[in-house]
């Protein structure tokens, strides 16, 4: 097994000319590769278009945003039309280092867990700061949930576990899929030699008389909307087979709220699609929400 049984899929969403760039960095280490854009129109567009041809990627223009969910699964559909056997997924602001998915293909084919493995990703280094973005461990060592961006999978196996959950949108989507799949017995792995530069999100952090106190996201109101949401979700969804991560769920929005009071701008919106979001989890609201 190598880079040629796989095609990368890349959601793209008005990106920036940096993030074309990532694409002309990745194109080499794949087979095939497909760019699903999310609506984007003008100077981004036509980047994307000319950037298709001169790096030879499929580019599917969906004309509006249909949400990272079937995005993604547009893609993996694509890849699996056109033959590929293993699939790789990355957001347009993250860029690969050199021979990362032969690295990621090996440790993933050569695994003595092989058969139980869902996917593996990559270490994922910050590329504004190069601080190591840490990863969450099971007691085996294996990971208790894995970001889609950098991930390797075979096809086979996600149309077997079922695609992406497009009610969620944006936001959970990797973490409802690393779940499911554990649900079932599989596992997820991370491959060490592998680093993926990635951007999460606007950080930032807040120091007193120079000692770190916190970080915040900075995420949009809009973002804070779904991720809120789909929170509430996902805590209904698997509070019986995963409790302590429910639980951290409910922490981790409390601790963002908090957060977003004492260190974001515009906290008031924020916090008010926060509690938007919140209410909307609990009707059973999924998909885009058009009012916001």
């Amino acid at each position: 097994m190598n880079k040629k049984c796989v095609c990368g899929v890349v959601v793209t969403f008005h990106p920036l000319p940096e993030d074309i760039v990532n694409l002309s960095i990745l194109r080499p280490q794949v087979e095939g590769m497909v760019v699903v854009d999310n609506g984007s129109t003008g100077a981004n567009l036509e980047r994307l278009r000319e950037a298709s041809g001169e790096a030879h990627f499929e580019l599917i223009e969906n004309g509006e945003n249909l949400g990272l969910a079937e995005g993604l699964n547009l893609g993996a559909k694509w890849a699996r039309s056109q033959g590929f056997e293993w699939v790789m997924f990355f957001d347009q602001d993250s860029a690969v280092t050199p021979g990362l998915v032969d690295t990621m293909m090996r440790e993933f084919t050569t695994h003595p867990l092989r058969e139980q493995v869902a996917l593996i990703v990559p270490r994922y280094v910050d590329r504004r700061t190069g601080r190591i973005l840490p990863a969450r461990y099971n007691g085996d060592g294996t990971l208790k949930f894995a970001m889609t961006s950098g991930s390797l999978m075979p096809l086979s196996l996600l149309e077997e576990q079922g695609w992406f959950e497009v009610g969620l949108f944006i936001g959970g989507i990797d973490f409802d899929y690393s779940l499911r799949v554990q649900c079932a017995g599989y596992k997820l792995l991370e491959c060490k030699d592998a680093v993926l530069l990635h951007a999460p999100s606007s950080p930032r952090v807040h120091r007193l008389f120079g000692a770190t106190i916190f970080m915040t996201s900075n995420y949009g109101a809009i973002r804070r909307y779904y991720s809120e949401r789909n929170r509430v979700w996902l805590r209904r969804k698997y509070i019986g087979k995963f409790p302590a991560i429910c639980l951290e769920l409910y922490w981790s929005s409390l601790k963002e709220a908090i957060k977003v009071i004492i260190g974001e701008e515009d906290k008031w919106q924020k916090i008010r699609y926060i509690v938007w979001g919140m209410l909307d989890g609990w009707r059973g609201r999924k998909g885009r929400n058009d009012d916001l």
